[in-house]
C-alpha cells in the first residue's frame, strides 16, 4: 500500500460509522425538548438553574428560556461531531475525536438537562426543588457510557502501511521462540508523577466540606481514573507491541509488528513529552509511555512515526522488538 493510499484510507475509511457517531450527538439533542414537551404538564412553570452551597435553588428560569438554551448547548456539541462527518479532509483519527468530544459535549448537557427536570417533576415551587446528591454520580458514568458509545461506534482506524525492510544487522536481538508468550514490564508512573492527583485531592476536599460528598464525587471519580491509568504493562510479543493500562490492562494499544521498523536504546525525558503517562509528542509524528525520565526505547514505524517507552531493561526491550520486526509478515 503507498503513501498516497494510506492517507486516502486514513481520511475516508468508516464514513457510515461516523454518521452513526452524528447521530448519537444528535439523539442528545433530541432528549431535551421530547422529554419538555412529554412532562410539560408535571413541571413548575420555572425550573432551577443553580443551587448555592447551602443546597437552596437560588436561580430559576422560565422552562422555554431552559429548553431553549439546553438546546442550544447540546446542539454545539452536535455541530462539533458533524465537523467529524462531513467531508473536510480530516485524518480519520481527528475525525473520531471530533465525533466523540461532540457526542460528550451533547451528552453532558442532556444529562444535566435530565438531572435537572427529574428533580423538578411534579414540584409546585420552583425553590423548593431539592438538590442533586446520588444523581451527579449517575450523570457522569451515564454520560461516560455515552461517550464510550459512540468512540466505539465509529469502529477501529484504517491500518498504516507496513514497514519496508528489516531492521538493521547491527540493531541489537533478544532471541524468541515460536508461540512465547512474550516479555511484559509492569510499571507505575513515578512519585513526582503522583503529584498531579495532589491538585485532585485538594478540589474534592473542598467540594466536600463546603457543599457535600456528592459535589465532590466526580472529583474522586477523575482522581480513581487517573491513578489506574498510571500504573501500566508494556508487552512485546510476536504480535507486536502492546501498552495496558490499569489492573485489568484495558484500555490497550497495541503497535502491530508489521508497521515496525526498527528500535533502539535512548534516554527518555518527561519535559520532552509534556508529562507522565501516554502522551503524544508535540511533532504529531510520536506517541510515547512516559513514566519517567532514563533508560528507554525508541521504536520506528511506518509513515515517519515512531514510539518510545520508559523501561528498566532497554536493551532486551529492543532486542525482542527487532526479532518481532524480523517475524513479521509485511
Amino acid at each position: 500500500m503507498g503513501d498516497a493510499e494510506t492517507t486516502r484510507n486514513n481520511r475516508a475509511g468508516g464514513g457510515v460509522r461516523r454518521v452513526l457517531g452524528l447521530l448519537i450527538a444528535v439523539l442528545a439533542v433530541a432528549l431535551v425538548p421530547a422529554t419538555a414537551e412529554l412532562l410539560r404538564h408535571r413541571l413548575p412553570h420555572r425550573l432551577p438553574m443553580h443551587w448555592n452551597s447551602a443546597n437552596v435553588v437560588d436561580a430559576t428560569s422560565s422552562l422555554t428560556n431552559s429548553v431553549t438554551g439546553y438546546t442550544i448547548g447540546a446542539a454545539a456539541g452536535a455541530v462539533l461531531a458533524a465537523v467529524g462527518v462531513l467531508p473536510l479532509g480530516l485524518r480519520w483519527r481527528l475525525r473520531r475525536w471530533l465525533i466523540t468530544v461532540g457526542a460528550a459535549v451533547a451528552g453532558f448537557v442532556a444529562g444535566i438537562w435530565l438531572t435537572m427536570v427529574s428533580l423538578s417533576v411534579d414540584v409546585l415551587d420552583p425553590l423548593q426543588t431539592p438538590a442533586p446528591s446520588w444523581h451527579i454520580p449517575v450523570l457522569l458514568v451515564g454520560v461516560t457510557g455515552w461517550t464510550v458509545l459512540a468512540y466505539l461506534v465509529c469502529g477501529s482506524p484504517p491500518g498504516h502501511q507496513a514497514a519496508t525492510g528489516r531492521p538493521a544487522a547491527d540493531l541489537p536481538r533478544t532471541p524468541m521462540r515460536a508461540g512465547d508468550a512474550g516479555w511484559t514490564e509492569r510499571a507505575a508512573v513515578s512519585r513526582h508523577g503522583l503529584w498531579l492527583l495532589a491538585p485532585l485531592l485538594l478540589l474534592a476536599g473542598l467540594l466536600a466540606v463546603w457543599m457535600n460528598v456528592w459535589v465532590a464525587s466526580p472529583v474522586l471519580l477523575a482522581m480513581a481514573l487517573l491513578a489506574m491509568l498510571l500504573v501500566n504493562r508494556l508487552t512485546i510479543d510476536q504480535q507486536g507491541i502492546h501498552i495496558g493500562f490499569g489492573p485489568w490492562g484495558w484500555p490497550r494499544v497495541t503497535v502491530p509488528a508489521r508497521e515496525i521498523a526498527g528500535a533502539v536504546e535512548t534516554t527518555v525525558r518527561v519535559s520532552e513529552w509534556g508529562g507522565w503517562g501516554y502522551r503524544l509528542h508535540p511533532d504529531m509524528r510520536g506517541r510515547g509511555l512516559i513514566t519517567r525520565s532514563g533508560p528507554g526505547i525508541r521504536v520506528e514505524l511506518s509513515d515517519g512515526r515512531y514510539f518510545v517507552a520508559s523501561t528498566r531493561d532497554p536493551r532486551t526491550a529492543a532486542g525482542l522488538v527487532n526479532t518481532v520486526a524480523d517475524l513479521a509478515d509485511r
